[in-house]
């Protein structure tokens, strides 16, 4: 198996991932979480489109994909510590949401942690990729 190869899968199994993700979310919190279901099914379709070129050999493709991975994982960062606060604030008070928000927070965090992973192995595939086709001066 060529590094291509290994990486169609791992992005495409990223954006099975996410799609899964934003379905859990609604099936645990309700219809609350719709934005959920969007955004992980669209950032799932294009993880997926992604792999797809990536299996074409398109050579500019892996670098989108890297810089794919490293944009969702700010952005569930952001995301988990947003919700994180929302989480404190209503400890105190026992509200009815905490509970849902609590499940966000934690398939928020599960996402932004999965993020790093493929964006590290996509890195360290590039890497090794580079090195093994650049030659010495």
């Amino acid at each position: 198996m060529d590094n291509n190869q290994i990486l169609s899968i791992v992005i495409g199994s990223y954006g099975v991932f996410l799609i899964c993700c934003g379905i859990t979310a609604v099936i645990f919190i309700g219809l609350k979480a719709k934005t959920a279901l969007i955004s992980g099914g669209i950032s799932g379709a294009i993880a997926l489109s992604i792999a797809f070129f990536v299996s074409c050999n398109a050579g500019w493709v892996p670098v989108a994909g890297l810089i794919f991975s490293l944009a969702l994982f700010i952005v569930f960062s952001w995301r988990c510590a947003k919700t994180l606060f929302a989480v404190f604030k209503l400890i105190p008070l026992a509200h009815e949401d905490l509970k849902g928000k609590g499940i966000a927070f934690l398939i928020i965090a599960l996402m932004a942690v999965v993020s790093l992973m493929v964006f590290a192995f996509q890195l360290i595939l590039l890497l090794n990729n580079c090195s093994s086709s650049c030659k010495p001066l």
